[in-house]
C-alpha cells in the first residue's frame, strides 16, 4: 500500500472519531440547556407566586408598611395606607414620605430617615389625620438598608395605636383630676406603701402637719408618730395589710405648732393588682373642738344638774318652812269664822282670810310636790290594787266643789278589777288634779263622765270628760308643761299651772301617761293609761311596797 494513502486514511479516521466526538458534546450541552431552560422557567413561576402571596401578606396586615430610597422617596407603600390617609397614598410614589404627616408631626418623623443614626433601628411616634377626620397615632420603626458600604434608603412599619394613647390621655387626666381633688380637700390625706413609707400626702395634710411633701415622701410613718402611739397604730396597719378593708379609730396626734389634736384617723386598705395590699390611704378627721365641745357640755350638765337639785332641796324646803306660818294662819282664820258668826262683815274678812290661805296652801302643795318628784328623794311606794276604790274615795272628796256648781258624775269603773301596780296616794293625786280641773271648767247643771276599763293590750284607761269650753288645740300639749296654763282659764278659774305637769310625772313614773283632747260636741277629755304588768312587775313582788327613787 502506498504509504501516503495509508497516512491519510489515519487522517481521515482521527477527523472522523474527533467529528463524532464533537457531535457528542454538542448534545450533551444542547440537552444541558434545555435542562437549565426549564428549571429556570420553574423557578420564575415559583418567584412570581412568592411574590403574589407577599402582596396578599402586606394587604391583610394592619400595619403601614413602607420604604424609602435614600433621599427618603418612598418606592412601596401597602394598601393599609390607602385606608388611613386616602387618596394621598395613590399618588406618593417618588415623593418624599414626610409628606404624608402632618408638618407638626414632620420632625418627630424626620431624624428616623437620615443616614447619621448608622445601621441601629430607630423608633419614633407619629399623628396622621385619617380620611374621617379622626387623628390617628402611630408607633414607627425604621431600619436603614444598604447596598454595599452606600445607604440604599429605609425600610419601616408603623402599628396603630390610637386607642392606646386615648386611654393613656383619659387615664392622665383621671389622675390629674384626681391629684386635684386630693389637694384641695380640706381633710388632711396621705398615702403609705406597704413598709409604711410616705408615698403622698396632700396640702391639708402639710399644713396640718407643718411638714412639705418633698421632705416627707419615702420616709417611715413611724418618724412622725408619737411614740406613744406606735402600738394602736401598727395594730391596725398590721390588720388592713392582712385583712384590707376599712378602719377607723382615734388617737391623738401633734400638729405643725406643737400642740396635741384628738384625731380620727379613717384607715383603707389600698390594693395591688396581684390582689395584695399595695398601701394604705389615712384620712384625718380633727374633732379636738368636739372633743372639747363634749367635755363643757358634761361639766355644763353636771352644773345644771347641781343647780337643779339645789333649787329642788330649796323649793322643798320654803315649801315646808312656809306651810307652819300657813297652818296657824288657816287655823286662826276657822276659829274667827266660828266666833264672828253674829257679826257678818268680820266673818267676811275671817272668809277672806281662810279662802286666801286655803290658796296659797295649795299653791305650796304644788311646789312641793314638784320638788319631790324632781329631786333624788321623791319615793313611790307601788303596790298591787284595784284602782277603782282610790279613784271613787277622790270622787266622794270632791263632792263639795260639785254641789256648788250642781253638777252629777257619771261613774262608770266596770264590773271587774282594774287591778295594776301603783302608788294609791299619787294615783289620788292624778284622779283629783284632772277631776278638779274637770269641775272648774264645767257649766252648772252639767256631767262629768267617769269611766275606767280594760284595753285589748290589757292595760287599764281611764277618761275623764266635761262638757266645759274644751282646750284650744295648739295647747293640748302645753297645758302639761309646768307653769303653763291653758288660755280658757280667763274665765276665772285660776290655778298654778302645776297640777298637769305634777300630774304627767306621776303617770310616768308609773309607765304610764296622760293625754288630752277635745271631743267632736264640745268640751274635753283627759285620759290616764296604766301598764297592767310589764313596767310596775319588774319593779317589786305583789302587795309589796318599796320605795322607788325618781330622777329627773
Amino acid at each position: 500500500m502506498n504509504p501516503g494513502l495509508a497516512t491519510s486514511l489515519v487522517l481521515l479516521v482521527i477527523a472522523l472519531i474527533g467529528c463524532v466526538l464533537s457531535l457528542r458534546r454538542a448534545g450533551r450541552a444542547a440537552r444541558h440547556g434545555q435542562a437549565l431552560q426549564t428549571e429556570l422557567t420553574r423557578a420564575q413561576a415559583e418567584t412570581r407566586a412568592r411574590e403574589r402571596e407577599l402582596q396578599v401578606l402586606l394587604r391583610s396586615v394592619q400595619e403601614l408598611i413602607f420604604r424609602t430610597d435614600a433621599q427618603g422617596r418612598v418606592i412601596y407603600l401597602n394598601d393599609r395606607w390607602l385606608a388611613v390617609v386616602g387618596d394621598a397614598a395613590r399618588h406618593a410614589l417618588s415623593q418624599p414620605l414626610l409628606q404624608l404627616v402632618p408638618p407638626a408631626c414632620r420632625d418627630e418623623l424626620a431624624p428616623l430617615l437620615t443616614a447619621q443614626a448608622g445601621h441601629a433601628r430607630r423608633r419614633g411616634r407619629f399623628r396622621i389625620p385619617t380620611a374621617d377626620g379622626r387623628a390617628r397615632h402611630f408607633d414607627v420603626s425604621v431600619v436603614p438598608w444598604y447596598a454595599g458600604d452606600q445607604l440604599a434608603g429605609f425600610s419601616g412599619s408603623a402599628v396603630d395605636v390610637t386607642e392606646r394613647v386615648e386611654i393613656e390621655e383619659r387615664l392622665g387626666a383621671q389622675l390629674a383630676f384626681s391629684d386635684l381633688l386630693l389637694d384641695i380637700s380640706p381633710l388632711p390625706v396621705s398615702l403609705v406603701d406597704n413598709e409604711d413609707r410616705y408615698v403622698t400626702v396632700n396640702h391639708a395634710w402639710e399644713e396640718f402637719r407643718g411638714l412639705q411633701r418633698q421632705d416627707v415622701v419615702g420616709k417611715l410613718a413611724t418618724s412622725l408618730q408619737d411614740p406613744a402611739e406606735w402600738p394602736v397604730h401598727q395594730t391596725h396597719r398590721q390588720h388592713l395589710l392582712a385583712e384590707g378593708g376599712r378602719i377607723r379609730y382615734e388617737a391623738h396626734m401633734p400638729t405643725g405648732d406643737g400642740s396635741l389634736r384628738d384625731i380620727i384617723l379613717t384607715r383603707v386598705a389600698v390594693p395591688a393588682a396581684n390582689g395584695h395590699t399595695a398601701g394604705i390611704l389615712t384620712v384625718l378627721t380633727d374633732v379636738t373642738e368636739f372633743r372639747d365641745a363634749e367635755r363643757a357640755i358634761r361639766e355644763a350638765r353636771d352644773v345644771a344638774e347641781e343647780a337643779s337639785r339645789a333649787k329642788s332641796e330649796f323649793v322643798a324646803n320654803i315649801s315646808h318652812e312656809l306651810r307652819t306660818p300657813l297652818q296657824s294662819i288657816l287655823g286662826f282664820s276657822e276659829l274667827g269664822l266660828l266666833r264672828a258668826h253674829d257679826q257678818p262683815r268680820l266673818a267676811a274678812m275671817f272668809s277672806d282670810v281662810h279662802a286666801a290661805g286655803q290658796r296659797m296652801l295649795a299653791l305650796v302643795n304644788d311646789l312641793l310636790d314638784v320638788s319631790k318628784i324632781e329631786s333624788t328623794v321623791g319615793t313611790f311606794h307601788l303596790e298591787r290594787v284595784d284602782i277603782r276604790p282610790p279613784v271613787r274615795t277622790v270622787v266622794q272628796e270632791l263632792a263639795p266643789l260639785l254641789a256648788v256648781k250642781r253638777l252629777h258624775i257619771e261613774l262608770d269603773l266596770g264590773e271587774l278589777p282594774l287591778s295594776a301596780k301603783v302608788d294609791p296616794l299619787r294615783l289620788q293625786q292624778v284622779v283629783r288634779n284632772v277631776l278638779a280641773n274637770a269641775i272648774k271648767f264645767s257649766p252648772e247643771r252639767s256631767a262629768i263622765e267617769v269611766h275606767g276599763e280594760l284595753t285589748p293590750d290589757g292595760d287599764i284607761r281611764l277618761r275623764v270628760r266635761d262638757h266645759g269650753p274644751g282646750i284650744p288645740a295648739q295647747e293640748l300639749e302645753k297645758i302639761f308643761e309646768a307653769f303653763v296654763q291653758s288660755s280658757q282659764t280667763k274665765n276665772g278659774a285660776g290655778g298654778t299651772g302645776l297640777g298637769l305637769a305634777i300630774s304627767r310625772k306621776i303617770m310616768e313614773a308609773h309607765g304610764g301617761d296622760i293625754t288630752a283632747c277635745n271631743m267632736p260636741d264640745g268640751g274635753s277629755q283627759f285620759e290616764l293609761t296604766l301598764p297592767s304588768r310589764g313596767f310596775a312587775d319588774t319593779l317589786t313582788g305583789d302587795l309589796i311596797t318599796k320605795p322607788i327613787p325618781l330622777t329627773y
